[in-house]
């Protein structure tokens, strides 16, 4: 009699589940419906359909749904996802679904490139949710994701965002095969097309998946470097990268800051003016300060007014990095009033700075004095000489006279 009992028990509390369950999946197919889902403008009304896409493709997912009779949804939105790939659900703006009526959405998925190789079926699942309704309806749609036959991908690479004039910029570059078979001979390139430079480095053959045992690579990192030219002029420029072979190509670009060499390069003068007479000859010095970390080669280019004549003793001059230079300028007037000068300073023909000097011209130089000077040195040094001779003279002892008598035989 228990035996009778407990199995009536269980058969109306399994008559109960099962009634549940039917009732819930009623409630849930007349909740939503979607009428039609399109792939990249592709209507898939058929289940049985199989939709072919390629990885690392961003698909178009369209879809058209209407609300069950007794169903309305106060946050609604529509999510796309490919079921067991993490990192692919999209999902719509929130939007009120009101009973009965249509509504159409539009989502964008992009596939995966990292898809398991030996899995080409995979299933996009779209349904229609609200955050306190749960899920409303569903659709599933089944995918063949197959790779192109040759791709090359810049998987990932490392560029610092400023780099100054004159330097080098590192980059390092991985390069990966997302094709369906082997890319032969890769190559990639570097370019700055608004400074005109470039540089190709060789990554050699690369396979569709990756047998580190056999020396068979999917990827591979290098490292290279582009030359700034030191005269690049600060700004914003673009730097491309082009990973190619014979069967295919593919182009990525990054935002690279050049800033002014210029700045590397400074002047210091011990006296910028000075006060002289005309045909008086007065020394400048300036002092040319490398704080870059290569040699600089400064041609030093003279403006004047044209009552001054200035001489530089050096016109190229030659610093080391982290040095320093002092050059002298020989200045002459030939007229009074105050009188400028400059001196720019170049390097790979651009102005890295430039030094000014005045020069405050008073009187003229005392050429008659002067010589007086000089006559009355003359006159001393003549009558030192002849009071020397004269003391000779006087000093000097005369001949004494030998007398001899007169000798008779």
């Amino acid at each position: 009699m228990d035996t009778t009992k407990m199995k009536t028990k269980n058969f109306l509390v399994l008559l109960v589940a099962v009634f549940a369950l039917a009732i819930l999946a009623v409630s849930n197919a007349s909740a939503a419906n979607f009428d039609r889902i399109g792939i990249n403008e592709q209507l898939e009304t058929d289940d049985n359909r199989i939709t072919q896409v390629f990885a690392g493709e961003t698909i178009k997912v369209s879809t058209v749904v209407t609300m069950g009779a007794d169903e309305q949804i106060w946050n609604a939105r529509i999510t796309a996802r490919l079921i067991g790939q993490s990192g692919t659900l999209v999902e719509s703006k929130e939007f009120v679904a009101v009973k009965g009526k249509t509504y159409s959405q539009t989502l964008f998925l992009k596939v995966p490139f990292d898809l398991d190789p030996s899995q080409q079926r995979f299933t996009l699942l779209v349904t229609i949710e609200g955050t306190d309704a749960g899920e409303a309806g569903r659709k599933e749609i089944s995918l063949v994701v197959q790779r192109e036959s040759y791709q090359l991908e810049v998987l990932a690479f490392d560029a610092m965002n400023e780099v100054k004039a004159g330097e080098n910029l590192a980059l390092d570059v991985v390069l990966q095969n997302r094709g369906y078979l082997k890319a032969e001979n890769a190559y990639l390139r570097a370019t700055i097309p608004e400074l005109g430079i470039s540089k190709t480095v060789f990554y050699g053959d690369l396979y569709p998946t990756d047998k580190s045992g056999d020396n068979e690579e999917d990827a591979v990192e290098r490292r290279m470097f582009l030359s700034i030219p030191s005269n690049a002029a600060e700004g914003l420029y673009t730097l491309e990268l082009e990973a190619f072979n014979d069967d295919s190509s593919t182009l990525t670009s990054k935002k690279i800051f050049v800033t002014s060499a210029a700045e590397d390069s400074r002047v210091v003068s011990s006296s910028s003016s000075k006060t002289f007479a005309v045909g008086e000859e007065t020394i400048y010095t300036m002092t040319l300060v490398n704080a870059g970390n290569s040699i600089k080669i400064y041609d030093l280019v003279v403006d004047s007014d044209s009552g001054l004549n200035v001489e530089l003793d050096e016109s190229v001059v030659a610093v080391p990095a982290g040095s320093s230079r002092t050059v002298q300028m020989r200045v002459t007037a030939s007229e009074n009033g105050r009188q400028d000068f400059t001196v720019n300073i170049r390097s790979d023909n651009q102005i890295v700075d430039s030094a000014e000097f005045t020069a405050n011209v008073e009187g003229t130089r005392n050429i008659a004095g002067n010589a007086a000077v000089l006559l009355t040195v003359v006159l001393a040094v003549v009558f030192l000489v002849l009071l020397i001779v004269l003391i000779v003279l006087l000093t000097r002892k005369p001949e004494k006279t030998e007398n001899f008598g007169e000798s008779y035989y």
